[in-house]
C-alpha cells in the first residue's frame, strides 16, 4: 500500500489548527493589554516627579504583590511598569487557557472515544501525545509572535523607548506559563479518568504555585517563596529591568521534564485507563434529575461554585485594600482622575472610586463566565452528548432555554453576594457605602453580561463553531478598549464599541437603568433569535 504523503503529522496539524483560534486571542490579549499599560503610564504621569510618587506609593502598598509584579523594581519606565502591573495576570491567564487546551486535546479526545481510533493504526499511544504538544506548541509560536509584534511597533516610538531585545524576552515570558501549563496537562491527562478531573488536578498544582508567589511578592521577609515557584521565576526574569534570563532557562527545563513525563506516563497505561482510577461501582443518585433545569444545575453546581467562590474572592480583597490604596495614593490627582474616569464618575472620591473597581472585576469574570458557559454548551453537543438528551422528551427548545435560565440566574446570584461581600468588608473600614445602593443597584452590572450571553447564543444557533470564539474576541476588545479609554482620550464612537463602557460601577456611579435595560432587551432578543436558530439547524459534531 502506497504510503499517504504527511501521514506522520497529521496530528500535529490536528492539534495545530485547534490551537490557532485560542492563541490569536490570547496573543492580541496579551500584547493589547502590555501596551496599554506602557502608553497608559506615560499619558497618565508624563511628569517625573509625579510618575515617582505614584511608584513609591505603589511600592508601599504590599497588598498590590498578590496580583501585581515586583513592586521593588524600575516600575518608572514603560517597560518596568508594564512587566510591574500585567505580566504576572498573563502569565497566569495563560496557564489557565494551556490546560485547559491540552486535557482537552488528550484526555477529552480519549473520553470521547476518537483517541482509540487514533490508536488503532501505527501510532502509539507516547508518540500521539508527544506529537500533539508539539501541535501545540505552534499555538504558544503564534501567541510569541503577536506579542514581540506590537511590543516593537509600539516601542519604536521615542515615548516608550523598548529595546528590541527585552521585547523579545518579554514574549518568551508571556508564553512560559502557558507552556509550563500544558506540559502538566499532559501529565494530569495520563493521571485522570476523566477530562474534568485533569483540569482539576492541574489547577490544584498551578493556583498554589501562584499563590505562593503573590506571598512572596507581597511579604519581604517572605520573597525567597518566589524561588519555588515557577510564577516567581517569571516574576524573576524582569526582561526590562536587569534581566535575567537564567529563570527562563530553569522554566524551561521543568517544562520539557513535565511533558516527557507525560509521554512516559502514556505509554505505560492502556486506552480508556488512568493511574488515578474511577471506581467501578457507584450508588446512585437521583437528586434534581426529575426536571430539566435540576439536571443542568446537577451538572454544573460545581463550576458555579468555583466562579462565586472567584468573584467573592476578587471582590473582597478589593474592598479590603482599599484603605491602603487611598493612604498611599491620595495625593497623587492623576491617579484619582484614572480611577474616576474608570468608574464613570470623575468627581467620586478616590476611596469610593477604587471600591467600585470590585464592580469592574466583577462583570469581567461575569462575562467569562457565561462565555465559558456557552463554550460547554456547543462541547456537550460536539461530543455526541447533546443527542441522548433530545432524544427523547425533551425538545431542543427547552433544553437551551433551561440551560440560559440557569446561566442567567447563576450570574445574578454571583453578583448579589458578592456586592454583599464587598459592602461587609467597607463597612468594617467605615466606608459610607449604602447597602441597597452597592447591593442591588449594582445587579446593572448584568446588562453588558446579557448582551454578551445573546450574541453567543445567537452564534450558537447559527454558526456553532464559533460560539466560544467570538465572545472571547468580544470581551477581550471590550476590556482594552475601556482600561485605554480610562487612562487616555479616545473617541466616543470607539469606546462605545466596548460592552464595559455601558455598565455604571457602583458605588462611585449612579446606575443607569435605562442603559441597562436597553442591553438586557437586546440580549434577550437576541436569545429569543438563537433559540430559534437551534431548532432548525442540525446538530453538529466536533
Amino acid at each position: 500500500m502506497a504510503a499517504v504523503v504527511g501521514a506522520k503529522r497529521v496530528i500535529e496539524r490536528f492539534t495545530f489548527r485547534r490551537v490557532i483560534a485560542g492563541a490569536v486571542v490570547f496573543g492580541l490579549f496579551a500584547a493589547a493589554e502590555s501596551a496599554a499599560q506602557a502608553a497608559g503610564i506615560v499619558a497618565a504621569y508624563p511628569d517625573a516627579a509625579e510618575r515617582a510618587k505614584v511608584v513609591q506609593g505603589l511600592a508601599e502598598n504590599a497588598a498590590l504583590g498578590l496580583f501585581y509584579g515586583n513592586r521593588h523594581a524600575d516600575i518608572l519606565s514603560p517597560g518596568g511598569y508594564m512587566e510591574y502591573r500585567i505580566l504576572p495576570a498573563i502569565a497566569l491567564i495563560g496557564a489557565v487557557w494551556g490546560l485547559l487546551f491540552i486535557t482537552k486535546m488528550l484526555r477529552g479526545q480519549e473520553e470521547n472515544g476518537r483517541w482509540e481510533l487514533l490508536l488503532t493504526g501505527q501510532t502509539a499511544a507516547p508518540r500521539a501525545t508527544a506529537r500533539t504538544l508539539r501541535g501545540a506548541a505552534g499555538g504558544l509560536l503564534i501567541i510569541y509572535a503577536l506579542t514581540v509584534f506590537i511590543l516593537l511597533a509600539v516601542g519604536h516610538s521615542p515615548k516608550f523607548s523598548l529595546p528590541a531585545g527585552s521585547c523579545l524576552l518579554y514574549g518568551l515570558v508571556v508564553i512560559a506559563g502557558a507552556a509550563l501549563a500544558m506540559a502538566i496537562g499532559a501529565v494530569t491527562s495520563q493521571l485522570a479518568a476523566t477530562r474534568r478531573r485533569a483540569v482539576l488536578y492541574g489547577l490544584s498544582v498551578i493556583i498554589p504555585l501562584f499563590v505562593i508567589r503573590s506571598i512572596g511578592t507581597a511579604v519581604d521577609s517572605l520573597a525567597w517563596l518566589k524561588n519555588f515557584t515557577p510564577f516567581g521565576w517569571i516574576d524573576k526574569v524582569q526582561p526590562f529591568y536587569h534581566s535575567q534570563p537564567r529563570w527562563l532557562l530553569l522554566l524551561a527545563v521543568l517544562t520539557i521534564v513535565c511533558a516527557a513525563v507525560g509521554v512516559w506516563l502514556a505509554a505505560k497505561r492502556d486506552v480508556d485507563e488512568s493511574f488515578i482510577a474511577d471506581s467501578d461501582t457507584a450508588k446512585p443518585h437521583f437528586t434534581l434529575l426529575n426536571s430539566p433545569l435540576g439536571f443542568h444545575f446537577r451538572l454544573t453546581r460545581t463550576v458555579l461554585f468555583s466562579w462565586l467562590l472567584a468573584a467573592v474572592s476578587f471582590a473582597i480583597i478589593v474592598a479590603a485594600v482599599v484603605k491602603t490604596v487611598v493612604s498611599a495614593l491620595s495625593t497623587t490627582s492623576a491617579l484619582t482622575e484614572t480611577f474616576g474616569n474608570l468608574s464613570g464618575n470623575p468627581t467620586a472620591g478616590l476611596a469610593l472610586a477604587y471600591l467600585s473597581a470590585a464592580s469592574y472585576l466583577l462583570v469581567t469574570i461575569l462575562m467569562v463566565m457565561v462565555a465559558t458557559s456557552m463554550g460547554a454548551a456547543r462541547g456537550e453537543e460536539a461530543s455526541g452528548r447533546l443527542d441522548n438528551v433530545v432524544s427523547g422528551t425533551v425538545s431542543r427548545r427547552r433544553w437551551l432555554s433551561t440551560r440560559l435560565v440557569l446561566i442567567i440566574g447563576g450570574a445574578t446570584a454571583i453578583t448579589i453576594i458578592a456586592n454583599f461581600a464587598v459592602w461587609a468588608v467597607a463597612k468594617t473600614q467605615d466606608i459610607p457605602v449604602g447597602f441597597v445602593s452597592l447591593v442591588f443597584g449594582g445587579l446593572n452590572v448584568l446588562g453588558p453580561v446579557m448582551l454578551l450571553l445573546g450574541v453567543g447564543v445567537l452564534l450558537y444557533g447559527l454558526l456553532p463553531k464559533f460560539t466560544s470564539l467570538a465572545m472571547y474576541i468580544v470581551i477581550a476588545w471590550s476590556f482594552t478598549v475601556d482600561i485605554v479609554a480610562s487612562i487616555v482620550k479616545m473617541n466616543d464612537v470607539v469606546a462605545g464599541t466596548s460592552l464595559l463602557h455601558h455598565v455604571s460601577l457602583v458605588p462611585a456611579a449612579t446606575p443607569d437603568w435605562l442603559t441597562f435595560s436597553v442591553m438586557t432587551a437586546i440580549g434577550l432578543a437576541l436569545m429569543a433569535a438563537g433559540v430559534l436558530a437551534f431548532e432548525r439547524r442540525d446538530l453538529e459534531a466536533e
